[in-house]
C-alpha cells in the first residue's frame, strides 16, 4: 500500500469517527436541553408540571389511561366503552396511540403516567435531532459543528417546541429525515429498503403527518437531480412500488383508521373549499423571526411555525448566491420555497396539505417540511462554503435587515421591537463571523465553528424561552383523583354493566381517563352521526365531540348512567341520591331501577323525530314513538325579547333573527313570568353570536357564562317568580339567530317512562370491552335498542342466528326482535381489521424477500469485486 493509499484510509477512518461523534452529540444535546427545560419548569419527574397542554390534558392522556389499562389487562384493542357510549378503539388507536414508543409506559404506574408521556416526548424530541444528525452527516464531506447545529435547529425549532405535546406526530417527524435518506438511497444506489421501511413506519404511527410527508416526497423527488429521463422514470417505477408496499405493510392502521375517519364529520365533508388568502408574506416573515413565541395553539388558520434559526433567513440569500452550487439547484430551491409560502396562505393548498380536513385550531401542521428544506440549503451553504464571497456576506446581511424592516411595516401583527433588534443583532452578528472567515487563512475552521456555537447558544435559549412561553400544566390539580377513582369504582362492587359520569370535568375527556365507562367524548374520531344526535337531545357538542353536560333524566335513563361522581366543588341539579364519599368523590346514584343498556321500543321508534333543532321536542318524540309515554317536558311560553344595540324579529317557535348594532350587556333580555309554579324547570338556548348569558331568579343569579348549545337544569320555581335570560352578542358578524325554549320537566311522565323501560329492559348476562350477550323478552314485534353508536364493526346474532342492524335516530345501533323470548349477542371487530392484518403480512413478506434479495445481489457483487 503506497503512501497516497494510506493516507485515503486514514482520511476515511477519521471521518468515520467525526461522524460517529456527531451523530452521538446529535442525540444528547437536544436530550440535555429538553431534560434542561423540564429542570427548568419543574416537569417530572423534576417537580409536578407535565409537557402534556391543551389537548394533551383534554385528549391524549385519557387515552393513554386506557391504552395503559388495556395493555395491563389484555383488553381487546378493537373497541372501548370508557368514553363516547362506546368508541372504535383501534381507529382512535392509529391516530394517537400506535407509536412504538408508548410501550415505555408499562415501565411506570399508573399515577406516573404523566411523567411517563412526558418523558416520551424528551425522547422523542432527542431522536429528532439523531435522525436529521443521521442524515446530514452521510451527506457531508467532514461532518463537523455544522452537522450538529442543523440537527439541534431540526429537533428545536419553534414547531417542535409549540406542537410536541402533540405527541403522536414526533414519531412521524423524527423518521422524516430517515424516509429522505432511504428516498436518496432509492435514487443514488437502486436500494429502496430504507425508504420502505422508514415510510412505513411514518404511517404506522400518524398516517396523517405521514401524509404531508408522502406529498413532500413526491415533490422532492420531482425536482431530484437526476443523470437522464432514463434514470427518473426507473427510479420513478420503484419509488412508487415502495411507497404502496410501505402503505401495504401499515395497511393494519391504515384501513381501519380511514373507515374510521370516513365516520366523523371531517371524513363527510371533504370538499375544497373556495379560494382565498390566509395571511401575507409578511405575516409569514414575522414567524420566521418568531425567536421565543413559539404557536401551541391559534383559531386564526394563517398562523404558522416558521421558525428554524435567525441564521437559515442568512442561509437562504448566501445558498442563491454561492457559485459551486448549481443554479438549476438554486430554481428547484426558490420554488419549493415559494410553493410554501403560498401553502400557508392559499385556502385550497392549505386544506389538501392537512389531509382534506380544516385546522380545528393548530394552524398549518406541515410546516416542519418548510424547516427542513430551509436546514438543507444552509447545510449545502457549509459543504460549499469556499463559494461565499465578502460581498455575498453583506449582501446577505443587508437583505436580512430589510426583510426585517419590511415584516415590521408591512405585518399585520408585527412582533415587539425587542424582537427585530435581537434578530437584527445575530445578522450582523453571523456576517461578521462568515466575513471574517472569507478572510483568514489560518482559521477558517475556528471562524465557522464560532458561527455554529453562536447558532447553538440562539437555538438552546430560544428553546427556553419557547417552553417557558407554552406554560406547563399542574398535574395535582388535574390528575389528583386518579387512585380515588379506582377506590371509589372498587368500593361500589357493582358488577354490571353500567355508566357513570362526572358531575363537572376537570378535563374534557376526564370520564376517559378513569376505570368508568362514560359517555361523553372528545377526539379526532368522534363519530358525526352520534355528535349530531347527542347535539339534537341537548348535549354539548362541537365538531368533534359530544360531552355529559345537558343529561336530563330521561337521557340518563336511556343511557344507562346509573353513578355520577362530584369533585368536592361541585355543584349540578340532579335527581341522583347520594351514596357516599371516597376520597376526593362524593357517589350519586340514579334512583331508576333496572337501567340497562338496552331497552325495547316500538317499532314507531323508526318514526321519531330526531333531526329538531329543539331538545325537548326530540326527548318528547322519542318517549311517544318508542314507549307510548305523554310528553315528558312541557312548554313554558317566553314573551319576546327586549333589545339593546340590535333589533330581533321572530322566526320560528323561540327563535330570532338578529342584526347587530353595537354589543351591550343586555343585547337580549327574554323574560319568563311564572304564573304556576313549576316544579322542574328546564332551559336550552343556542345562537351563533351569543357571547355571554345570565339567567336570574327575581333578580338572584343563578346561571351565568358560556352556556349555549345544551339543556340547562334550573330547578323549582315558585309561582309569581319572573325568570330573566340575559344575552350578550359577540359582533363578530352583523347579523346571525338566537333560538331559546323553556320547558317544565314532568315528573309523572317520567315514571311512566320508568316502568316501561324497567319492563323492556335488556338483562346483560356477560359482557367484556367487545362482547356483550343477554335476554330479552318482547311482548310483541318490537326493536332491541342498544345506548351503542352505530358502527358496522358490531356482528350481531339473535338466538345463534345473525341478525340485521339499523341505526336508530341514525346514530345507535337497533335490532328489529319478534315476539318471545330472545338470547342476543353482540361481538366486535373494528371495520378493516382484517383486510389490514392481511395486506400487512402480504407486504411484509414481500419487503422481506426484496431485502433477501439485495442482500444476495450485493455479496455476488463483493465476490466478483
Amino acid at each position: 500500500m503506497n503512501i497516497k493509499e494510506e493516507g485515503k484510509k486514514i482520511w476515511q477512518i477519521r471521518k468515520k469517527i467525526n461522524r460517529k461523534h456527531i451523530i452521538i452529540l446529535s442525540f444528547f444535546m437536544p436530550l440535555i436541553v429538553m431534560i434542561g427545560c423540564c429542570i427548568a419548569f419543574g416537569v417530572q419527574p423534576f417537580g409536578d408540571n407535565s409537557l402534556l397542554i391543551i389537548d394533551g390534558l383534554h385528549q391524549y392522556m385519557p387515552f393513554y389511561s386506557i391504552l395503559y389499562d388495556k395493555l395491563k389487562s389484555g383488553g381487546s384493542l378493537f373497541y372501548s366503552f370508557r368514553a363516547g357510549l362506546g368508541i372504535n378503539f383501534l381507529s382512535l388507536y392509529a391516530y394517537y396511540l400506535s407509536s412504538p414508543l408508548n410501550l415505555l409506559i408499562l415501565f411506570f404506574k399508573k399515577s406516573q403516567l404523566n411523567m411517563a408521556v412526558s418523558l416520551i416526548i424528551v425522547l422523542k424530541v432527542a431522536i429528532s435531532g439523531l435522525t436529521a444528525g443521521i442524515y446530514f452527516s452521510s451527506k457531508s464531506k467532514k461532518p463537523g459543528l455544522p452537522v450538529l447545529m442543523i440537527s439541534m435547529a431540526y429537533a428545536l425549532s419553534s414547531y417542535m417546541v409549540g406542537y410536541c405535546w402533540n405527541v403522536m406526530w414526533l414519531d412521524a417527524i423524527m423518521i422524516f429525515p430517515i424516509v429522505m435518506m432511504g428516498l436518496e438511497d432509492l435514487i443514488d444506489r437502486k436500494d429502496g429498503r430504507l425508504y420502505c421501511f422508514a415510510l412505513f413506519y411514518a404511517l404506522y404511527c400518524n398516517y396523517y403527518i405521514a401524509f404531508m410527508i408522502c406529498i413532500f416526497v413526491v415533490i422532492w423527488y420531482i425536482l431530484y437531480s437526476f443523470k437522464s429521463v432514463k434514470q427518473f422514470f426507473f427510479r420513478g417505477i420503484a419509488f412508487t412500488f415502495y411507497s404502496f408496499l410501505a402503505a401495504g405493510m401499515a395497511a393494519i392502521m391504515l384501513i381501519p383508521a380511514y373507515l374510521g375517519i370516513k365516520q366523523t364529520a371531517s371524513g363527510e365533508s371533504m370538499s375544497l373549499p373556495e379560494h382565498s388568502f390566509l395571511t401575507n408574506a409578511a405575516d409569514l416573515l414575522n414567524r420566521q423571526f418568531a425567536m421565543w413565541t413559539p404557536i401551541t395553539h391559534d383559531n386564526f388558520d394563517g398562523n404558522v411555525n416558521l421558525y428554524i434559526g435567525i441564521f437559515t433567513v442568512l442561509a437562504v440569500v448566501l445558498y442563491l448566491l454561492n457559485s459551486k452550487i448549481k443554479i438549476s439547484e438554486k430554481i428547484k430551491k426558490v420554488l419549493l420555497i415559494g410553493f410554501f409560502y403560498l401553502s400557508f396562505s392559499e385556502m385550497i393548498l392549505n386544506f389538501i396539505w392537512h389531509g382534506f380536513h380544516d385546522q380545528y385550531g393548530i394552524p398549518n401542521r406541515f410546516s416542519f417540511l418548510f424547516g427542513f428544506v430551509l436546514l438543507y440549503m444552509l447545510w449545502e451553504v457549509f459543504e460549499n462554503l469556499e463559494g461565499t464571497k465578502g460581498w455575498h456576506i453583506a449582501l446577505a446581511c443587508m437583505a436580512g435587515v430589510g426583510l426585517l424592516v419590511y415584516a415590521r411595516a408591512k405585518g399585520t401583527n408585527p412582533l415587539d421591537d425587542e424582537v427585530y433588534g435581537v434578530a437584527g443583532m445575530l445578522f450582523i452578528l453571523y456576517g461578521m463571523l462568515l466575513f471574517l472567515y472569507t478572510l483568514s487563512r489560518k482559521r477558517k475552521g475556528w471562524y465557522k465553528n464560532a458561527f455554529c456555537i453562536v447558532a447553538l447558544i440562539e437555538i438552546v435559549a430560544t428553546a427556553f424561552m419557547g417552553f417557558n412561553e407554552n406554560g406547563q400544566i399542574a398535574v395535582p390539580k388535574f390528575f389528583y383523583g386518579v387512585n380515588d377513582m379506582e377506590k371509589a369504582v372498587a368500593s361500589l362492587g357493582d358488577k354490571t354493566f353500567y355508566r357513570s359520569e362526572l358531575a363537572s370535568s376537570l378535563i374534557v375527556d376526564e370520564n376517559a381517563l378513569y376505570p368508568i365507562n362514560g359517555v361523553g367524548l372528545f377526539g379526532s374520531t368522534a363519530s358525526d352521526s352520534m355528535v349530531n344526535l347527542m347535539d339534537n337531545l341537548g348535549f354539548y357538542t362541537g365538531c368533534n365531540e359530544y360531552l355529559y353536560k345537558g343529561a336530563t333524566p330521561v337521557t340518563n335513563l336511556l343511557l344507562n348512567v346509573k353513578y355520577l361522581y362530584y369533585h368536592q366543588e361541585d355543584t349540578l341539579n340532579t335527581d341522583f341520591e347520594y351514596v357516599k364519599r371516597e376520597g376526593a368523590f362524593n357517589i350519586y346514584k340514579n334512583p331508576a331501577r333496572e337501567m340497562s343498556m338496552g331497552y325495547l321500543m316500538n317499532l314507531s321508534v323508526e318514526d321519531w323525530d330526531s333531526e329538531s333543532a329543539y331538545p325537548f321536542r326530540v326527548q318528547n318524540s322519542l318517549g311517544k314513538q318508542a314507549f307510548g309515554v305523554s310528553e315528558l317536558f312541557h312548554n313554558v311560553e317566553i314573551a319576546d325579547p327586549a333589545t339593546n344595540g340590535c333589533t330581533a324579529s321572530k322566526t320560528n317557535d323561540g327563535e330570532y333573527y338578529f342584526e347587530y348594532k353595537s354589543t351591550q350587556a343586555d343585547n337580549m333580555v327574554f323574560t319568563i313570568p311564572v304564573t304556576k309554579t313549576i316544579d322542574d324547570l328546564y332551559l336550552f338556548y343556542d345562537g351563533t353570536q351569543v357571547e355571554n348569558a345570565q339567567i336570574t331568579i327575581d333578580g338572584t343569579n343563578v346561571k351565568s357564562g358560556d352556556l349555549d348549545g345544551y339543556m340547562l337544569p334550573i330547578g323549582k320555581v315558585s309561582a309569581g317568580s319572573e325568570v330573566k335570560v340575559t344575552f350578550q352578542l359577540k359582533g363578530e358578524t352583523e347579523t346571525g339567530y338566537v333560538r331559546l325554549s323553556a320547558a317544565d320537566f314532568d315528573q309523572k311522565e317520567y315514571n311512566n317512562l320508568k316502568e316501561e323501560t324497567a319492563d323492556r329492559a335488556f338483562i346483560v348476562r356477560d359482557y367484556s370491552s367487545n362482547y356483550i350477550e343477554g335476554n330479552v323478552n318482547a311482548k310483541t314485534d318490537q326493536t332491541l335498542f342498544f345506548s351503542i353508536p352505530y358502527d358496522e364493526g358490531w356482528y350481531v346474532e339473535v338466538d345463534g342466528k345473525p341478525a340485521d342492524m339499523w341505526a336508530v335516530g341514525n346514530a345507535f345501533l337497533g335490532i328489529d326482535v319478534s315476539a318471545g323470548e330472545h338470547t342476543v349477542s353482540l361481538s366486535y371487530t373494528s371495520p378493516g381489521a382484517s383486510a389490514g392484518w392481511k395486506i400487512s403480512s402480504l407486504a411484509i413478506v414481500i419487503f422481506l424477500g426484496s431485502c433477501f434479495v439485495k442482500s444476495r445481489y450485493k455479496s455476488d457483487i463483493k465476490k466478483k469485486e
